[in-house]
């Protein structure tokens, strides 16, 4: 494995398979907080256009479980993404994750945890209204808007998503390797969700400005631990689950199944949220704002006023 320093003097981690070996960066925080302060110096100012804000006379996007979504949206997702790969959009949608100067992870450290659900929640939405442009393009006459399916983890692989995978490896310029699908490691169970959104309180992350938060965050990233002291699956493990193209850090987008793994992601943060409204991360100054977009972190708490809900809000 090849955990050669970048430019910014921290590891990079190539696969979720070596961040989970890893493990959260506890030993690099102040190098990592110094590469944070380099990169925000780098970075160019946020340019993308705010969002729309939702109003009640527009219908709010309704996220559905995958397992359960109809057969006509399930052809339209399919549809909708081989269209955005052929017109280049999807690959540029891509390019965003693949820019980690957005300090998006906690294999970032500190501040990459904080940023990690609001910065994925507004990639989401960006892949979102892409979506429904194309599809209303294709399917003019549809009602309701396509929205993007949420993959339960404790569920198996979709079935309808296999053997699909529409664009090439951005890297390369073949096409993305095969799934796994298998352990190890392990995915999240049923018994491992409860732990992450109703008992995230046992986390000990060793974070000084450790919280609410920031336990429900360690946790849900895949930092996590279960009261035996095994690691806790979670979105880390989700990626090295499927394998092929999604066990890559940076290019796991290519995969059309990262969306239903965030957006699960983005799910399980607002059940946690209804019952834990007020905790927030330790987010100052740029950090705060979800470059490149200019949304800052309070501007994405409101999944109503972003234009979408779930179809379920139980674990």
């Amino acid at each position: 494995m090849d955990h050669s320093p970048r430019a910014d003097g921290h590891r990079n981690p190539k696969t979720f398979d070596e961040v989970i070996e890893l493990g959260f960066p506890h030993e690099a925080l102040e190098e990592l907080a110094k590469a944070n302060k380099e990169r925000i110096r780098a970075r160019p100012a946020p340019c993308r256009g705010r969002l729309p804000r939702a109003t009640d006379v527009v219908a709010a996007t309704t996220r559905k479980d995958q397992a359960t979504l109809p057969s006509t949206e399930r052809e339209a997702f399919r549809n909708a993404i081989v269209q955005l790969v052929e017109e280049g959009k999807y690959l540029e949608l891509i390019r965003d994750h693949m820019d980690m100067s957005h300090n998006m992870h906690g294999t970032m450290g500190e501040m990459g945890l904080y940023r990690f659900l609001a910065w994925h929640r507004r990639y989401l939405v960006e892949l979102e209204r892409e979506l429904q442009r194309v599809d209303g393009i294709l399917r003019p006459l549809a009602s309701g808007k396509l929205g993007i399916p949420y993959w339960r983890w404790q569920d198996p692989f979709p079935a309808w998503l296999e053997n699909f995978l529409p664009a090439n490896d951005p890297d390369s310029g073949q096409p993305a390797p095969a799934r796994k699908n298998a352990t190890p490691p392990p995915k999240a169970n049923a018994a491992d969700i409860d732990l992450i959104v109703n008992q995230f309180r046992i986390q000990n992350t060793g974070l000084p400005d450790e919280n609410d938060y920031t336990k429900f965050t360690y946790g849900i990233e895949g930092w996590g631990l279960r009261p035996d002291g095994t690691k806790l699956p979670a979105h880390n493990q989700g990626h090295a689950w499927i394998g092929g193209i999604m066990n890559n850090t940076s290019t796991s987008p290519t995969d059309p199944m990262f969306w239903l793994h965030h957006a699960e992601i983005d799910r399980l943060w607002q059940i946690w949220r209804q019952t834990n409204p007020m905790p927030a991360p330790a987010l100052s100054g740029p950090d705060l704002t979800m470059d490149p977009w200019v949304e800052s972190y309070s501007d994405l708490l409101d999944i109503s006023a972003l234009g979408y809900v779930y179809d379920s809000m139980s674990l």
